[in-house]
């Protein structure tokens, strides 16, 4: 590491790589949510953070731990993540999946990032019992259901424990959600995080261009964010970013936490860890609730 990368706050994009064909090798170059990570970049260098390059996230089966050097990120540094964390995708085996990469950096990201996701696929999402105290309106969306095919809108939702369910089977454009969440350390002395997705790529371009514009006084001073978003109807393909401010944003809840960037040096204990039990599917026909 260079004398000058030592004197500054370095950010680096933690990213996965697009789907690929089986017969070719993935090349650096080829990853998810680009555009997405641009607009948190903004944000953050206004920060004093400088953009050090991305760590890449190559697929592996599995399930054996690939080490991996990070004797070069420091307490001061910051993880961007501005892609859904396939956290659980080989256990529930969705249709649309984001390949693990099995590093033993994703996998302490991971354990990090339990404490607000008892479960994270693309077709739902679980938070855990903590998360949905924040506020009532993230308690009723405590576990998501969320479409596969044609955006990555709710197909349900509801509170963990009961059958009071929202369901979405007749609206021609529902909602859906997105999230933003802050860990000053990822492990006790180690770099920050911050992750902010939605269900999809469109989804998580439209929460990071918002974040970046409209919502980035939540950077840094929020824990964790839920937000639930509903598209427009577009009569052609943008072409232009500005589409993004046609989408109804909404903040559903905000966790306090305390101040990042100006904190320099400080060392804090990384959240304590929750276990997440097995994911169950739910019998074909019938609605219930996940169970946990």
């Amino acid at each position: 590491m260079s004398k000058h990368q030592m004197s500054k706050r370095c950010c680096y994009r933690f990213a996965y790589t697009v789907p690929g064909h089986k017969d070719r090798e993935l090349q650096p170059f080829q990853l998810r949510d680009g555009e997405a990570a641009s607009h948190m970049l903004r944000a953050i260098e206004a920060r004093g953070y400088a953009y050090e390059g991305s760590i890449v996230n190559y697929p592996s089966p599995g399930p054996d731990l690939i080490p991996m050097d990070v004797s070069r990120l420091r307490p001061t540094d910051l993880i961007l993540f501005t892609t859904r964390p396939p956290m659980d995708d080989l256990d529930i085996r969705d249709r649309k999946i984001i390949h693990r990469s099995f590093t033993t950096l994703e996998e302490d990201i991971f354990r990090a990032l339990r404490p607000y996701f008892t479960r994270c696929a693309r077709s739902e999402v679980l938070l855990t019992d903590e998360i949905a105290g924040i506020s009532p309106e993230i308690a009723t969306r405590q576990s998501c259901e969320f479409r596969q095919n044609c955006g990555a809108a709710y197909s349900a939702y509801g509170p963990r424990m009961t059958r009071d369910w929202r369901l979405f089977k007749d609206d021609p454009r529902p909602p859906t959600a997105a999230f933003l969440v802050h860990l000053e350390h990822v492990w006790p002395g180690g770099p920050g995080l911050l992750l902010a997705f939605g269900m999809g790529g469109v989804e998580t371009l439209v929460w990071t261009y918002h974040l970046a514009r409209r919502f980035s006084h939540l950077l840094f001073t929020s824990s964790f964010v839920m937000a639930e978003l509903r598209a427009p109807r577009l009569a052609e393909p943008p072409v232009w970013m500005d589409f993004a401010e046609a989408w109804d944003v909404q903040i559903l809840g905000v966790a306090k936490s305390t101040p990042g960037p100006q904190a320099r040096g400080r060392d804090r204990r990384s959240p304590t860890n929750v276990i997440s039990m097995p994911s169950r599917r739910r019998e074909e026909g019938v609605r219930r609730p996940p169970l946990h």
